[in-house]
């Protein structure tokens, strides 16, 4: 009997002709299983067998349940897909386990779970959850404690690193901090002091692409100009460096690391079932009969609430079913009679509202949608969404929906940053009406959602941080070279020019270059040399953009400038 809980092998799983097999990394060895076998896999690091019996039984006959884990068992007995349940961890792995301070506060990332509404404060919850499975994580509290394994509250607040960096710091090494893990607020400058008073890696997770009338943008922009080589953004979606591109003429530093899904909370259900409680839930039968399209999110405009309202006005033979906070006024007027507020559910119920609906339809236009965590979870009930070509919902989509055109706004208008029409939705609801092709997208969306899990965001955010770590340690400093800015007389032109002159000299007197009389070089790179003494070098490109007005020119002089120093140091 598989001995729970237990850490599994780096694993790949896949789909072949409707056979599932499982790859084993560590020892290169392909087990076919069933579909009890891939369940158990993702649920044996977190429940005691007894609990994963009872878990899967609830599904799947028991007896087929305990003879699955039997199989498992002597797979772990031979030392394949799973570790050894008693395995203890080498000194190599207890020092190589990273240490991560999140200087927000426990309510911002760790809210009850089953009163969240934000994806984003969802997100933030469960990234906290999967990294205490790779490190120990540090968030700001009034008092000790361990909120769950590997999730602690410290007593360090990010205001003490204004009263006293030293302090601030020295506990930072006392707990042998390897990194810092922050989410950007708009408008918010208290991450400011971090990036320039703590000398270690900082990731910020930026769920806000825009937004806010500027602030979404701006933020964004300061935070990136004083990065150091070793800070970085993540993103759920390649639509952030897309859009930040526009802005900044070097986007390495925003990294793409998208949202997962707890792929067993959120599964394919029994439809016929799923209607029906939910037709109990909210005492009407016409749930159980007609073809449902379903929505969940804050029911505001942004999120094309009204658009929804204009859809099912349209199609009045489709019943439609939206859960969320209901925000909209009343003044807006009356709800369309085949439109059913479902209201607020606990997410433990959610499963059962998404298994309802027939089509999942996201007409989001918010100015902060850079994944959409709803259309995934629908997606990974097996439910085929239609969304609008905008920001990150294609990315999350794939070919596993239907996706209709929209127009993207040159700025954001009012918490919108795009428009999509009813009619157009309208087509795409109507493409989904043809059975097959409804149920083909729907086991392309289930498989989609397969491949995107929070231990896989997880992973790649220690990755992230330890390769942020590698660029600190291969950090250099360039010799402090001198430069004096000069009228200078050309015999040629019988004219003054003002010019930089790089003297050479060290306030230690040292003269690392060849010649010892100095060098002339253009006002803007020792303008860019002086600079980048105090400032990064997004800043310097900043200032060399606006005495240029031309950016390139700007950006080619910076890279040219850190060229030379990086030779020097």
């Amino acid at each position: 009997m598989l001995k729970c809980p237990v850490e599994t092998h780096r694993l790949h799983k896949f789909r072949c002709n409707d056979r599932l097999y499982l790859v084993d990394l560590n020892l290169f060895r392909l087990v076919e299983v069933n579909q009890i076998a891939w369940d158990a896999v993702e649920l044996s690091a977190t429940l005691e067998t007894p609990g994963l019996i009872d878990r899967l039984s609830a599904t799947y006959p028991k007896q087929s349940v305990i003879e699955t884990l039997k199989a498992l068992g002597d797979l772990q007995d031979n030392g394949c897909i799973f570790y050894s349940h008693s395995r203890k961890q080498t000194p190599k792995q207890i020092r190589d386990h990273l240490k991560i301070y999140v200087p927000q506060s426990r309510e911002a990332w760790f809210m009850d779970p089953e009163s969240i509404s934000a994806g984003t404060n969802v997100a933030l919850y469960q990234t906290l959850q999967s990294l205490s499975k790779f490190a120990d994580v540090y968030i700001s509290g009034e008092k000790e404690e361990e909120i769950i394994p590997g999730v602690h509250t410290i007593k360090l607040l990010a205001e003490e690193l204004q009263e006293s960096p030293r302090r601030f710091n020295q506990r930072l090494n006392d707990l042998k901090v390897n990194g810092i893990l922050a989410c950007q607020t708009p408008g918010n400058q208290n991450l400011l002091p971090f990036l320039r008073d703590v000398n270690m890696p900082i990731v910020i997770q930026n769920h806000a692409l825009r937004g806010h009338a500027g602030l979404a943008i701006n933020t964004t922009l300061l935070h990136h100009a004083l990065m150091r080589p070793f800070d970085a953004f993540t993103a759920p979606s390649d639509s952030v460096a897309k859009f930040y591109s526009k802005f900044v003429g070097d986007t390495h530093q925003f990294h793409t690391n998208p949202n997962g899904v707890d792929a067993q909370t959120f599964r394919p259900m029994n439809k016929s079932e799923a209607k029906a409680q939910l037709a109990a839930l909210m005492q009407d039968t016409r749930i159980q009969e007609q073809f449902i399209v379903g929505f969940l999110s804050r029911v505001q405009p942004e999120k094309g609430a009204h658009i929804l309202i204009q859809l099912a006005e349209m199609n009045p033979d489709l019943l439609f079913l939206v859960g969320g906070k209901f925000l909209l006024r009343p003044s807006f007027g009356p709800l369309p009679d085949n439109l059913i507020y479902v209201g607020f559910l606990p997410r433990k119920q959610l499963p059962i509202l998404y298994n309802a609906f027939d089509v999942y339809c996201f007409p989001s236009m918010a100015a902060e949608e850079t994944f959409g965590l709803t259309l995934l979870e629908a997606m990974a009930c097996g439910v085929p969404p239609v969304v609008p070509r905008f920001d990150g919902l294609p990315e999350v989509v794939g070919e596993a929906g239907v996706i209709v055109d929209a127009e993207e706004l040159p700025e954001d208008l009012a918490g919108f940053a795009a428009t999509v029409s009813a009619e157009s939705l309208s087509q795409g609801v109507h493409v989904l009406l043809e059975e097959e092709f409804r149920h083909e997208l729907g086991q392309k969306a289930r498989n989609r959602a397969l491949t995107l899990t929070w231990e896989k965001n997880a992973e790649r955010l220690v990755q992230l941080f330890r390769e942020l770590d590698r660029v600190k340690q291969n950090q250099r400093n360039a010799p402090d070279l001198s430069v004096s800015f000069v009228n200078r007389f050309d015999t040629f032109q019988n004219q003054l020019e003002g010019c930089a002159v790089l003297l050479n000299l060290t306030p230690f007197l040292e003269a690392p270059l060849q010649t010892r009389n100095g060098y002339v070089q253009t006002m803007e790179e020792g303008l860019a040399l002086t600079l980048l003494k105090r400032h990064t070098p997004k800043q310097v490109e900043a200032v060399l953009a606006h005495v240029l007005d031309d950016k390139s020119n700007a950006s080619e002089i910076v890279k040219r400038v850190l060229n030379f120093l990086n030779a020097l140091a």
